[in-house]
């Protein structure tokens, strides 16, 4: 599991093979295909994710492609378009956006050839 710790800020394309957790300031496209991606309470997140499943506890601010869930806690503030299957918006989050749960394959090959693009 890679962590970006509270302190750090970072801005651009990260793409991993393993699990992400985001403790700190974070700008691009975060790209992990085939694995998890927290986003913890102290974390600001503006970004495009694309996962096999996402934790927002923090703020987020982009685009969730996920190809298994999106997990929102109470603690979240998501602010965007969550292509997903399923959804667990928990009591206290806030959320302002849209879900798709019917384009979550398309949606994922679509990341996937823009990334080897390099758009």
């Amino acid at each position: 599991m890679t962590r970006l710790p509270s302190g750090l800020s970072i801005s651009g394309e990260l793409t991993s093979s393993e699990d992400i957790t985001v403790l700190g300031h974070f700008e691009g496209q975060l790209i992990v295909d085939n694995n998890h991606v927290e986003i913890g309470a102290s974390a600001n997140v503006r970004a495009k994710v694309v996962a096999r499943a996402v934790t927002i506890c923090g703020t987020l601010e982009g685009n969730v492609i996920a190809t298994e869930r999106v997990d929102v806690q109470p603690t979240a503030s998501v602010r965007g378009h969550l292509t997903t299957p399923s959804l667990s918006l928990l009591e206290g989050a806030r959320f302002t956006g849209s879900v798709d749960p019917t384009r979550t394959e398309a949606a994922m090959r679509v990341a996937k050839y823009r990334q080897k693009q390099g758009t």
